[in-house]
């Protein structure tokens, strides 16, 4: 009767060892997964912002290369809101966007 008793107590403590490790795993594997996942987000969201600042270098190349002084003024008033010295801009509260 000791003997099983003694066996028993071992293939309990084995049995709880074996599913500790298996969880600890499992739960390990879960947090990689998750982890890829929010890396393959991170990666994509960065390759988006290089593409569109890809596209902004190609805009302003385009515009450095064909562009006359007017133009290239007109550009920097529009886009930039730049104004020359001493000269004083009026803004129309009335319109939408500004």
């Amino acid at each position: 009767m000791n003997i099983r008793r003694k066996f028993l107590a071992q293939f309990i403590l084995i049995t709880i060892f074996i599913f500790f490790i298996v969880y600890t795993l499992i739960a390990n594997f879960i947090f990689q997964v998750k982890k890829l996942n929010e890396y393959k987000a991170e990666i994509s969201s960065l390759n988006d912002q290089i593409s569109s600042t890809k596209q902004e270098i190609e805009d302003l190349k385009k515009i450095e290369n064909g562009s006359t002084s007017e133009n290239l003024e007109t550009i920097a008033r529009n886009r930039l809101n730049m104004v020359k010295p001493n000269e004083i801009v009026y803004i129309d509260i009335g319109k939408e966007g500004n």
